[in-house]
């Protein structure tokens, strides 16, 4: 989500890492980051379980997939379900995803770095 002023811009759903990322490498013209902002780094340091670039890539390759959500994406990206009833915990049926799909997904959460 981009903001400018208290226009609302753009919205796009990403990663604990992403977020982590950004929070770390942000330039806040010398000034000390905000309580939210230091929560929210806290935060995204203790649950984000992959850098940003495997985050990314696993991100990517999961989008490549029929009727995968961006939202979709980056909740496996951030919990890296290991087995099909935690996957169908963090997606239910709503999301589009058959169960052919799951193994799928589940094959390249491990490969990307999961369990």
């Amino acid at each position: 989500m981009r903001m400018i002023g208290k226009e609302l811009l753009e919205r796009k759903p990403v990663s604990l890492s992403h977020v982590k990322d950004f929070l770390e490498n942000r330039d806040n013209a010398g000034k000390d980051p905000s309580y939210e902002q230091t929560q929210t780094l806290e935060y995204a340091t203790k649950f984000a379980k992959l850098s940003k670039d495997k985050a990314e890539t696993l991100y990517n390759n999961l989008l490549n997939m029929e009727n995968m959500s961006e939202e979709a994406a980056v909740k496996i990206v951030d919990f890296l379900p290991d087995d099909e009833e935690s996957l169908k915990a963090v997606l239910p049926k709503a999301h589009g995803l058959g169960d052919a799909q799951y193994a799928e997904v589940l094959s390249l959460v491990k490969k990307h770095g999961g369990s």
